[in-house]
């Protein structure tokens, strides 16, 4: 009797072991389409009542869910920016938050997620499907990534600051065949005050004699007033012999500017600009490098005409937020309409030795316990972290196929627990029939 009644409980344990282990199928299954699920098994473990050499008591089973956290899943594109998916390992930080009274984000707890369908909230935040906050290093204007803590990423900064011109770079070839008196037609570049005003900047070069040039810079509204144009001419003197065509020297010309001596090669003069409500800026024009033929030199040409290859100038006006942009290193850039880039966070890689004892928490999310260990953050690609890859979503990691097969295992194991339970009970009833 005792047999049959161990054989009952043995057969019930079966049953809510293939009944859990239905549920995670079943959880697989719903999941299937989730961004960044991971599939959850099922571990059988056998109980023993008793076991000798000459009689086992029956014990039954228990069922374990078993967790896969660290399976990569597959990698698709997407047409956001923000969308972040991680191949190889490791986790995004993010962070759960709620309103205050008063209407501002306050956040709360620390979690992990490979889900990164992260997309900018009303705030600037960067935040997933289910309500988590992305964090990361912030970046300082100098470029310098504090890595001592993070926080969670706000696009914030929608203008960017208009930069004054502090240099022009100019390239030119000047006909050596001109006849003295030769004036070329102008080249112009726009500059920019600090307050991102344009203002045209303009180069007219003038043969006065043999491997002698003189180059008017003239700059609209630089001389302090609206319509008072900044003007200066510079001598500039090229080599007969070796290395002939290269610049030998400037000299002092008419104007107000003086010869660079930033360093013993260099060919270039700095001059001072004052625009109208605008504070002054010292202007570098760098025509290239002494005796080298780089910048400005002089060679014969067909068109016996000045031919301009570049000009240039470092000045930015004020810039719009135009777009977001993440490379793989987890660097966040804000773009902005003036072909102005800055860099403002880096995302971080958390990575656990035992990821697999990670608590899973609702909105695919993990929780840090004592069994995983604490999280050690470490930039993308480095230390065994993963790349980060932009536009990207990470799938489910789920193979229904594989799911359907297991599925009829365990309600085939199921049907034949439940048939044990029912051929004891006609046991059972065969006994108290007898003892009728």
């Amino acid at each position: 009797m005792s047999s049959l009644f161990a054989a009952l409980g043995v057969a019930v344990s079966g049953l809510n072991a293939q009944s859990q282990s239905i549920g995670n199928i079943s959880d697989n299954l719903a999941n299937s389409e989730t961004t960044g699920f991971k599939d959850i098994g099922t571990s059988f473990e056998d109980l023993v009542t008793a076991s000798s050499a000459t009689n086992n008591s029956p014990g039954g089973v228990a069922a374990t869910p078993q967790y896969q956290n660290d399976v990569q899943g597959n990698i698709a594109s997407t047409s956001t920016t923000t969308n972040l998916a991680i191949s190889g390992q490791g986790y995004f930080e993010v962070s759960s938050a709620a309103q205050t009274a008063s209407g501002s984000t306050e956040f709360t707890g620390t979690y992990f997620t490979r889900a990164g369908d992260f997309t900018q909230n009303k705030d600037g935040y960067l935040v997933n499907s289910a309500g988590y906050y992305l964090e990361g290093y912030s970046i300082a204007q100098d470029g310098s990534v504090n890595t001592s803590t993070v926080s969670p990423i706000q696009i914030s900064s929608l203008l960017d600051n208009p930069v004054p011109t502090s240099a022009v770079t100019y390239a030119a070839n000047l006909p050596a065949s001109a006849a003295t008196g030769y004036t070329s037609t102008a080249s112009t570049v726009e500059v920019y005050d600090a307050l991102g005003t344009e203002h045209q900047m303009s180069l007219t070069w003038t043969k006065t004699a043999t491997n002698q040039w003189s180059v008017t810079v003239d700059v609209a509204d630089g001389a302090g007033a609206t319509g008072s144009d900044y003007t200066a001419t510079i001598p500039v003197t090229f080599n007969s012999g070796s290395p002939a065509g290269t610049i030998a020297g400037i000299s002092a010309g008419t104007g107000t500017f003086s010869i660079d001596a930033n360093g013993a090669n260099e060919a270039g003069v700095s001059f001072s600009l004052d625009f109208p409500g605008s504070s002054a800026q010292t202007v570098d024009l760098n025509l290239g490098t002494l005796n080298a033929a780089t910048g400005v030199t002089q060679y014969a040409n067909s068109s016996n005409t000045v031919s301009v290859s570049s000009i240039a100038q470092n000045g930015l006006g004020q810039g719009s937020f135009s777009s977001i942009g993440i490379d793989a290193s987890g660097v966040v850039s804000i773009n902005y309409t003036n072909g102005s880039t800055r860099s403002i966070y880096q995302i971080p890689i958390a990575q656990f030795n035992s990821p697999d004892n990670l608590q899973r928490v609702s909105g695919s999310v993990y929780s840090a316990t004592l069994a995983s260990g604490s999280s050690n953050l470490h930039l993308a690609g480095t230390n065994g972290a993963g790349t980060i890859s932009s536009s990207s979503l990470e799938a489910s990691d789920v193979d229904i196929a594989n799911e359907f097969t297991e599925m009829i295992q365990s309600q085939q194991v199921y049907s034949a627990n439940a048939k044990v339970v029912t051929t004891v009970n006609s046991m059972l009833n065969t006994i108290i029939q007898a003892v009728q």
